[in-house]
């Protein structure tokens, strides 16, 4: 995926995690704020060695979007 390419929601039900990077672009906000937000604890995030990705439930829920398996809406 291409830098310029931003995610989708449908995007973000699909997937487990996303880079701190694609998070950063989703929401509209820098990498650097991104990063920050994740050292001070404010983003769930997990470090595999030098990787730094974000599961992409906690985000889903944060947005009141709901998880991949939840439905959505008046369903």
């Amino acid at each position: 995926m291409s830098e310029a390419e931003l995610l989708t929601v449908d995007d973000l039900r699909r997937r487990p995690t996303i880079t701190i990077r694609e998070y950063a672009a989703f929401i509209g906000v820098s990498k650097d704020t991104a990063y920050e937000a994740a050292a001070r604890g404010e983003l769930r995030v997990l470090h595999l060695g030098r990787r730094v990705i974000v599961p992409t439930a906690p985000v889903l829920e944060s947005l009141g979007l709901g998880a991949a398996d939840e439905p959505v809406g008046d369903e």
